[in-house]
C-alpha cells in the first residue's frame, strides 16, 4: 500500500473497517511491476490459508424488523347513566314590606296640642294599656324644669306630676333657696305598671316619650334642668351613670345645663339627704337665667 496515494490509502482503510474483504475501485488499479510481483505470492498464500476463528465473517444480512404486533381493540367503556337534570332554582322569596314604624312626634305650637297628642299616642306598649296619662305639672313656663321618671304616689290620680304628699319636703327646699315653681316633665308620660325603665323595652318606651318632655322643655323657656334620681338621669343622658357619684355633677341635656339629685320620695323617707338635695337646688339657681 505504500505505492498508493494518501487518499487511496484512506479509502482502503475505510473499506476494511466496514468489513469488506475486497476493495473495489471505480477504475482498475495499476500497480508498478515491482509492487505487483511482491504482492502476488502473498495473495496466493492468503487464498490457500484456512479460515481461522478470528477471521472476519461474511457481512450479515440487514436486520429485518419484526412485524408490529396488532394493537388490542380498545375496551368499550360501560355506558354511564345519564345525570339527572339539575332542579330549577327556587323562586326568589317574596319581598316583605318593612315594618311600619310609629310616626314621629310632630312639633307643636302650643302645650294643649302637645298634651292632646300625648294622650292619644300609641307609639309604644305604654299607650296600649295606659291607666292614666300624666304629662306635666301645673306650671307651663318657668326658668327651670324638673324631669322625673314618671308619676308617683297620688300623681296619677291627681293628673299632675309632683302633686303627691311625697314631694312636699322637696318643694319646701326649692322655695327656701329662692327658686320659683318649676315646670315638670316625665321620662314616661304614662306611668308603667311595672317600671321596666332599665330593660330594652323600657329604653324604647323612654325614647318614644322623649319628644314630649323635650318639647315641654323648649316651650317652657327653662334655663336649667334638675333630674330626679339616677334612673331618670341615665335614660335622659342615654348612658350608664355611677350613683351617687354622678349626683350633683353638671351635664348637658337638650342643650340645657342639668344636674341630677335624689328623688323626692327618697328624701321624704331619709331626711338626712336634705343637705345634698339643697346643694343641688342651689347649683340650679346658679346657672345663668335661672331666678
Amino acid at each position: 500500500m505504500s505505492a498508493l496515494s494518501p487518499l487511496l490509502k484512506a479509502w482502503v482503510r475505510a473499506q476494511r473497517d466496514l468489513g469488506c474483504d475486497a476493495v473495489i475501485f471505480d477504475q482498475p488499479l495499476v500497480l508498478p511491476e515491482p509492487v505487483a510481483a511482491a504482492a502476488a505470492p502473498r495473495q496466493a498464500a492468503a487464498s490457500e490459508r484456512p479460515a481461522s476463528s478470528g477471521a472476519r465473517s461474511a457481512p450479515r444480512e440487514p436486520y429485518a424488523r419484526p412485524e408490529p404486533m396488532p394493537r388490542p381493540a380498545p375496551m368499550a367503556r360501560p355506558a354511564m347513566a345519564a345525570r339527572p337534570a339539575a332542579p330549577p332554582p327556587p323562586p326568589p322569596a317574596p319581598i316583605r314590606p318593612a315594618p311600619i314604624r310609629p310616626a314621629a312626634v310632630p312639633t307643636f305650637a302650643s302645650f294643649p296640642e302637645l298634651e292632646a297628642h300625648a294622650k292619644a299616642c300609641t307609639r309604644c306598649i305604654l299607650g296600649k294599656d295606659r291607666e292614666q296619662h300624666v304629662l306635666s305639672g301645673s306650671v307651663r313656663t318657668s326658668s327651670w324644669m324638673v324631669l322625673t321618671l314618671f308619676g308617683w304616689g297620688e300623681d296619677p290620680a291627681n293628673g299632675e306630676l309632683l302633686s303627691g304628699s311625697y314631694s312636699q319636703a322637696f318643694r319646701d327646699l326649692a322655695r327656701s333657696v329662692g327658686l320659683p315653681e318649676p315646670v315638670v316633665g316625665a321620662v314616661f308620660a304614662c306611668p308603667p305598671k311595672n317600671p321596666v325603665d332599665q330593660t330594652v323595652q323600657g329604653r324604647i318606651e323612654a325614647t318614644r316619650c322623649r319628644p314630649y318632655w323635650s318639647q315641654i322643655l323648649k316651650q317652657s323657656g327653662a334655663k336649667a334642668v334638675l333630674v330626679l334620681d339616677h334612673k331618670a338621669a341615665q335614660l335622659a343622658a342615654g348612658k350608664a351613670l355611677e350613683w351617687p357619684a354622678y349626683r350633683g355633677r353638671p351635664f348637658e341635656l337638650e342643650g340645657v345645663p342639668a344636674v341630677a339629685t335624689h328623688h323626692p320620695a327618697r328624701l321624704a323617707r331619709q331626711a338626712a339627704l336634705a343637705p345634698e338635695v339643697e346643694a343641688d337646688l342651689r347649683q340650679i339657681l346658679s346657672f345663668p337665667g335661672v331666678a
